[in-house]
Formats: C-alpha cells, structure tokens, sequence
C-alpha cells in the first residue's frame, strides 16, 4: 500500500535524513520505519546523493520524500525525476507560493512540472510514457508553513487543490514567536492547535516534526498523520552515547 493510502487510514511515522552515506537510508528502511525525509533544504545533500539515497531507500519498504530548499520549479522536478516517493516544499507562506509548488510537482492537467521520460524515475525512458505521467501526478506533495505569514494565509492556502500534506515546523514556529527552541511555549502549542483545527475542517491531512515523546503524543491527539521524528545523525549521536554509557 503507497504511503499516501496508508495515511488516509493510519498514522505514519519516519525521521529526516542529512546523511551522506546510502547506508544510513537503507538501514532506517530496514528498521520498520514508514518514510524518510532527504533534507536538501538544511542538510549537504547533492542531487547525486538524492539518487543514491532514493535507490536505497527502493530496496526496502521505506518511502523517500525529498524536502528541497523551497519553491523552486527546477528542484522539485528534479527531485521526483531521482524516482523519489514524493517531494516536500517549505516556506509556504501563501496560497500563491502553494499554487507554484503544485504546479511543479504536477504533470498536466494538474501541473506544469518539466516533462522529461528519460529520468531515473520512468526507467530512463523504459517505463510506458503514459502510465509514468500518470503514476508520477500520484507522487506525493508535502507543503510546510512554519512562520506566521503562512498562518495568517491558511485558509487560502488549506483551498490551493493538488497537494496532499499540511506540515508544521514546530521550530520555526517557535522562532516566528520570539521563542526560538521553545516548541513546548504555550504560544507554539495554541498555534499548532489552531492549524489542525482548520487543516481538519479543510480536509487536509497534517504532518508535522517532533523530537521528544511527548511533542508526539500531543501531535498524534491533534490528528497528525506524518510524523518526522527527530534526525538520522542525531539518532545515531544519542545510540552511541547509550552504549557508551552502559560502561561508565
């Protein structure tokens, strides 16, 4: 079942991935994990890692969404061409910019995305051209609002058709605050509660990130489906301080 089919009934949970190393993806496929986020937007990732990353994301059941640096119609299209599961778009601060990032991530009648079949993600040209353009406009698009910009402009963003994931940066939130680091802040909590509200009204499903148990207990009562849990480097950090505790 694709991920997004998955999300319409349950809640799924991954990491997002700065990584270098195709190894680290394909063990967090191997772990269970539902999704892996390959961070463009804050992370060294080229696009030649990208097409590394996705291939080794393709050997297990793991899903790869990549996050480009923004609402950029070259990097989206580039980014589904590598054959990844989906693409997500931050700094959406209006249903402009939302409308634009569909557009590039959507082949005709739904976008203009940059058509070309003799990509990695239609077997350079193997795949029948119409089943790819037609299963490439079922990819998934993820668009993040994190500033209060975005969040004066949700109601018109939550209307733009074509994507399928609301995402809250709780950190940037934060920030947008005067509270940078301080996602607990009652100020982030109401903020957070308030774009689920609408998202839920609209009918769109909510993503958002989280690093402690309880920020995603509290994301998962609110109705969050995508669940991005703390970094893959991070992870890997904390794992080997646990073992090197275990001798102190």
């Amino acid at each position: 079942m694709s991920l997004i089919n998955r999300l319409q009934q349950e809640m799924v949970v991954g990491i997002f991935s700065k990584t270098i190393d195709s190894a680290f993806v394909e063990a967090a496929g191997l772990s269970g994990l539902d999704f892996i986020i390959l961070d463009q937007e804050h992370g060294p990732l080229s696009l030649d890692t990208i097409h590394n990353h996705v291939r080794a994301a393709q050997i297990t059941p793991i899903s790869s969404i990549v996050r480009v640096k923004g609402v950029d119609s070259h990097a989206i299209g580039a980014a589904l061409d590598s054959g990844a599961d989906g693409v997500q778009v931050p700094n959406i601060n209006n249903a402009e910019q939302a409308a634009a990032a569909v557009r590039a991530a959507r082949f005709h009648p739904v976008g203009q995305r940059g058509v070309c079949r003799f990509v990695r993600a239609a077997a350079f040209g193997n795949q029948d051209k119409a089943d790819y353009f037609s299963k490439s406009n079922e990819k998934l698009v993820i668009l993040q609002v994190e500033g209060l910009e975005g969040i004066r402009n949700l109601d018109e963003i939550l209307s733009v058709p074509g994507f399928d994931v609301l995402f809250v940066g709780p950190y940037d939130l934060s920030q947008s605050v005067g509270k940078p680091g301080q996602v607990d802040s009652p100020e982030v909590v109401e903020l957070i509660q308030d774009i689920a509200k609408k998202a839920k009204s609209s009918g769109v499903l909510l993503g958002a990130f989280c690093d402690t148990k309880d920020n995603a207990m509290l994301l998962k009562n609110e109705g969050f489906r995508y669940l991005a849990y703390s970094v893959d480097m991070n992870i890997y950090m904390e794992a080997c301080r646990s073992v090197r505790g275990l001798f102190a």
